[in-house]
């Protein structure tokens, strides 16, 4: 159990004011025969209560003392006896100076325990509220990354169905059949889209297989039998049209399994390829 977290649940507070129920009062009053920490925050909180007390007392007017004593000369003697000794009775009266502090004092302790009561409420209300709030906000950052998630899909798949309808788009079919020395993976298939007018590319994987760590696809364009860099596959994209590099002509394309972050010249396996 956390002691501290404990502590500041108000628990304490609640006890000391008789705010507590039963389960609470026993569980309380345990803890406090286990642990130190809780019966030093206890007494703290019972000696401020006291201290906060005392310094709301109200000293009593200078001219008090003075006004009690006149009443006391003023008392007229009575005679119990004719032929004895006079003798003076003076009413018992209780000081008007402590009968003062007392209800002060009272007035005092009550003030503070409502306002503890009130404090201890408005700070639970606080922390629900304040949790109900931290949900709400990461309630909304998740849903506004996933609608920028689903936005930023739905326009890959816009612009995947723009360019297959689109006539000025030549379409180079890639499958693991057309590899001369034979594919790691047989079923691989892809396809270019090569504007014919800008040469710009665009590929979309058709089934190419997830590579493993530190690997990653790379498009070639074999251009006067010489391969040129056509960009590296992001695998996340899906089945969406992903804009590669500009490829001004060639005669065939196909995709090798190089180190992430590509390679100058192919050095791995041929996946697949596809002649223009």
């Amino acid at each position: 159990m956390n002691i501290q977290e404990y502590i500041s649940s108000g628990i304490v507070e609640s006890y000391v004011l008789g705010l507590a129920d039963e389960a609470e009062r026993v569980e309380f009053e345990q803890m406090c025969t286990r642990y130190a920490e809780i019966r030093a925050a206890r007494d703290a909180f019972e000696l401020s209560l006291e201290q906060h007390a005392m310094a709301a007392a109200v000293a009593p007017p200078t001219q008090l003392r003075e006004t009690i004593l006149q009443q006391f000369t003023t008392e007229p003697a009575v005679s119990i006896n004719p032929g004895a000794p006079v003798v003076q009775l003076r009413p018992i009266r209780r000081s008007t100076a402590s009968m003062a502090m007392r209800y002060v004092a009272a007035a005092a302790i009550i003030l503070l325990a409502g306002s503890a009561i009130l404090n201890i409420y408005y700070f639970n209300k606080y922390r629900e509220y304040s949790r109900r709030y931290d949900q709400l906000v990461a309630q909304q950052a998740e849903l506004a990354l996933n609608n920028k998630a689903m936005q930023t899909r739905m326009g890959g798949y816009e612009r995947t169905i723009a360019g297959l309808t689109n006539p000025n788009m030549a379409k180079i079919y890639m499958d693991a059949s057309a590899v001369p020395a034979g594919s790691p993976a047989p079923g691989s298939q892809a396809t270019v889209l090569w504007d014919t007018r800008t040469k710009d590319v665009y590929l979309m994987v058709n089934n190419l297989p997830e590579p493993e760590a530190g690997k990653q696809y790379q498009l070639w364009a074999i251009v006067d039998n010489q391969p040129v860099d056509a960009g590296m596959l992001e695998m996340d994209k899906g089945r969406m049209m992903v804009k590669m590099k500009n490829i001004p002509r060639a005669q065939l394309f196909a995709i090798t399994l190089e180190q992430e972050g590509g390679s100058p010249t192919p050095k791995g396996p041929m996946y697949v390829m596809g002649k223009v």
